[in-house]
């Protein structure tokens, strides 16, 4: 699905008045719609018949009616459920904070410490504990919410233009009468229309016409018993216009007449036939937007999707995603690395259109480099919407940025975009241990840093290719040697591995005694005299080496 979008530049007064009446009536029965969905709990659909009759619309008028209220009220059940899942996060995070703070109390008291540290840590039980009720009353709301009847508690309008009565002069609003007119301008801003494939130009509610000189004249079909019609335009679109033109004339260029036709039997016994048109013949949607500007026009519809032209069987290019940059490995068939890098990916302190204008370009740079090589892109399948939502001071700040700033979800969003028009695979792979089969197997194999390193594993899984990190055996013991990513590494006596088990119960183990000696290095590195610490282990040939057992 594509959506462009332009602005209508010149248009008459006789137009403007029919788009804002088309807008108006729109807008009124959706929110007719909404109230008597809500009210007498029952379906769009179930309402059809009356509303052609009560609002004089035609039956495609009032399909694109109720899209736009259910899309709505859908819209709405899933962020309740987003803020339902954030507010249980939370409170699963307060709820492990606060025993920990009433153990800090007990052993200051047991200590004998000062009655100002005590006072200071009792303050802070009772503000997590307010806290905690406060989550709990939030939660206790949207779960309310949650279980109003479906398409109850939309805001046509915005909720944010509305609390803006409650402060007038704040919102540059000299009395509530000149809000109260961009609050009902807000209501009746946008109308849409529904298309459908089997209809002339993708949409009969609105015809879109390629003239001579390339530009767009849409013919509107306005509300009401006599099917008037308005011509918008001429319209030119200023990105990927090419695609709305092969659209249109995909649909120009057929006949009912020779479209081939499929026969089906109904309940009763009688048969009838329809016609069965080609895949590549799209519905074109559209819908209207007035700003302070003027109106704007937005098309969308479905672009003819590129053949896959990769495939893992010759390799995979496998990435690992980092708070500031995306490390990748591109792979042979065999799983061995042929090549690798890091693409910086810094989007904390960046602004919305910069992060996104960012990650764009991180997302072209992978998708070209896999066509180029013809090979699959692999991703790793993760989800930090909860770790976000269960964030506390005890984490740290250094987490709490990284895990805030990591936008995973637009990053992977914008990969898979760019990579189904570039015609490139994306395989999606449990990351589990990745980091730690890459610190320990590859990165220091290959001279890779260790996320680096972990992208090879992230390949090597998607290529159902062996885990198990080699070690190595010093003076008679299986130890591992893993970098740090510090210019040192750490070593680390390897666990006893018991065959039956699942490798990664065994890499469990792994994992927890690397963290023990990666946290015993930052301790030793702490305790050594000032310029006396190891810049560069790999210039020393007596480089700090941490075991642990």
């Amino acid at each position: 699905m594509i959506t462009l979008h332009t602005r209508i530049a010149r248009i008459s007064p006789e137009q403007d008045s029919a788009l804002s009446a088309y807008a108006e009536r729109f807008n009124q029965v959706a929110h007719h719609l909404a109230a008597d969905m809500a009210k007498e709990q029952r379906t769009g659909p179930s309402f059809k018949n009356a509303y052609l009759r009560r609002f004089d619309i035609t039956a495609r008028q009032f399909n694109a009616v109720r899209q736009y209220v259910e899309g709505l009220a859908s819209n709405r059940v899933e962020n309740l459920k987003n803020q339902e899942n954030t507010l249980s996060g939370k409170i699963a995070a307060t709820q492990k904070l606060l025993p920990k703070i009433e153990k800090q109390i007990a052993k200051a008291r047991k200590a004998g410490e000062s009655p100002e540290k005590i006072q200071r840590l009792e303050n802070r039980l009772h503000q997590k504990k307010r806290k905690m009720g406060n989550l709990l009353e939030r939660q206790s709301k949207v779960i309310q919410e949650m279980h109003r009847p479906f398409a109850s508690g939309i805001c046509f309008g915005g909720r944010s233009l509305f609390h803006r009565q409650y402060h007038l002069e704040e919102n540059g609003y000299k009395d509530h009468a000149e809000w109260l007119s961009d609050w009902k301008a807000a209501r009746v801003s946008q109308f849409f229309v529904l298309g459908s494939r089997d209809e002339t130009g993708g949409c009969q509610g609105c015809v879109a016409r390629i003239q001579a000189d390339g530009t767009f004249l849409l013919d509107l079909r306005l509300p009401g018993e006599n099917g008037e019609r308005v011509t918008i335009g001429p319209l030119r679109f200023p990105y990927q216009e090419e695609k709305l033109r092969s659209a249109l004339l995909a649909h120009a260029e057929l006949s009912k007449k020779t479209l081939p036709k499929k026969t089906f039997t109904s309940k009763d016994g009688k048969s009838y036939s329809r016609i069965v048109y080609p895949d590549h013949l799209s519905a074109l949607s559209w819908r209207f937007q007035q700003d302070r500007k003027g109106w704007r026009v937005l098309v969308s519809f479905d672009e003819p999707q590129v053949a896959v032209t990769t495939h893992a069987k010759v390799g995979v290019l496998a990435v690992d995603l980092n708070a500031d940059h995306l490390a990748w490995a591109e792979l042979d068939r065999f799983g061995n690395p042929v090549a690798t890098g890091s693409i910086p990916c810094v989007t904390y302190g960046k602004t919305t259109e910069h992060a996104a204008a960012i990650i764009e370009g991180a997302a072209i740079t992978l998708s070209n480099r896999a066509k180029q090589a013809g090979k699959s892109l692999v991703l790793e399948r993760l989800d930090f919407s909860k770790k976000k939502g269960q964030i506390t001071e005890v984490d740290g700040a250094r987490y709490a940025r990284m895990l805030s700033s990591l936008s995973y979800r637009k990053i992977h969003t914008a990969i898979s975009v760019r990579a189904a028009k570039d015609g490139v695979a994306v395989k999606m792979v449990n990351p589990a241990y990745t980091s730690v089969l890459g610190r320990l197997h590859w990165a220091d194999r290959y001279g890779l840093t260790v996320h680096e390193g972990a992208a090879v594993a992230i390949g090597r899984r998607e290529l159902r290719l062996r885990e198990v990190p080699a070690h190595r055996v010093v003076h008679g013991e299986n130890v591992f040697k893993a970098p740090d990513g510090r210019n040192g590494h750490v070593t680390l006596v390897a666990p006893v591995r018991k065959r039956p088990r699942h490798v990664w119960s065994y890499l469990s183990q792994v994992n927890r005694k690397l963290k023990a000696a990666l946290a015993a290095q930052r301790e030793a590195r702490k305790l050594d005299p000032p310029g006396h610490a190891v810049s560069d282990a790999r210039k020393i040939s007596n480089a700090p080496v941490v075991a642990v057992a």
